[in-house]
């Protein structure tokens, strides 16, 4: 579990990580790109989940935002990799 403070409009490099994500914005606005989806805008208050190896570039909104986020990982794996 990790709480990230994302500075307005940071974006976070496409990605991926090795089991599931569930997240809640505590404050905010979070912006998701998933491949295959349309762009998700999420709000303070709202929560969002990945699966395990779905590549999505994160973005803060123009306010910035706070996340508490959990992710399900095998121990000795790393819990995010760039995505390809």
């Amino acid at each position: 579990m990790q709480k990230a403070v994302l500075t307005p409009n940071e974006v976070k490099a496409r990605h991926m990580h090795t089991g599931p994500e569930v997240a809640y914005v505590l404050d905010g606005e979070i912006i998701i790109t998933t491949d295959g989806q349309p762009e998700e805008r999420i709000r303070a208050g709202e929560s969002f989940q990945h699966q395990a190896y779905a590549p999505h570039i994160t973005k803060a909104g123009p306010q910035g935002a706070t996340v508490l986020a959990t992710w399900i990982v095998e121990k000795g794996k790393s819990f995010a990799l760039p995505a390809p």
